[in-house]
């Protein structure tokens, strides 16, 4: 019976460290996705920005599962913002880049209609 209970007390105890760490997970998770994106973000294709956006909802889905102190959560927040702030550089980068693109097509769209036109 001795052993019963010390097993039974080593149980607890291990799962209550592990109730303790696991809350911990999903922002250290975040945190290193950050940290991924903010070092290579100007490198990343298309497809990597498909995965860092999955990596980041299984992220978002593994903390619904959790309740956060105010200071996860501000912690969280802040997190958030600097991945945001990456993500809509590169979109306003793309977008840039579509614009003149775009400016380009006409351009040379402009050019072939009057050249058409003069041919007569």
């Amino acid at each position: 019976m001795n052993k019963f209970n010390v097993f039974l007390a080593a149980s607890a105890f291990s799962l209550c460290l592990s109730s303790c760490e696991t809350s911990k997970s999903p922002i250290e998770h975040l945190s290193s996705l950050v940290e991924q994106v903010e070092d290579r973000y100007d490198e990343f294709t298309d497809e990597d920005w498909e995965k860092i956006a999955a990596e980041y909802e299984k992220i978002e889905e593994e903390m619904s599962k959790y309740e956060f102190t105010d200071d996860e959560l501000k912690e969280i927040g802040k997190l958030k913002g600097r991945i945001y702030a990456k993500m809509t550089k590169n979109a306003l980068k793309d977008f840039s880049k579509q614009i003149e693109d775009l400016g380009k097509q006409i351009e040379g769209g402009v050019e072939g209609f009057f050249e058409e036109l003069n041919e007569d």
